[in-house]
């Protein structure tokens, strides 16, 4: 059954992005390293998540390096995680919108 990619919110350390306009994420990457004994697993590449937005809300070169929690939900889907902010982008449109785009690296909680 399809979803329609309607009503998807994504947030950062509590704060909602504004107008998402694209979303993009991945969870796994690298295999998990063995840490102790049975059954825990832990790894530091766990995912990326790739967010574009129209609103300047967690738009900010501060945000850069920053751990905090990354909540998704709608369109079928969520993830919630702890993630660090890698890159924050600006794209311009000529008589258009302005589009910012950030990139988290997911972390194993």
């Amino acid at each position: 059954m399809a979803f329609y990619s309607t009503g998807v919110t994504v947030s950062w350390g509590g704060t909602p992005f504004t107008e998402v306009t694209d979303l993009q994420w991945a969870y796994g990457g690298g295999l998990p390293k063995g840490r102790g004994t049975g059954d825990f697993r832990w790894t530091d590449e766990a995912g990326t998540l790739s967010v574009t937005c129209l609103g300047a809300a967690n738009v900010s070169t501060a945000e850069w390096g920053l751990r905090r929690q990354l909540v998704v939900s709608g369109g079928g889907t969520s993830l919630t995680s702890y993630a660090v902010c890698e890159s924050v982008g600006v794209a311009y449109e000529v008589n258009g919108v302005t589009r910012y785009t950030v990139t988290f690296k997911l972390l194993d909680n």
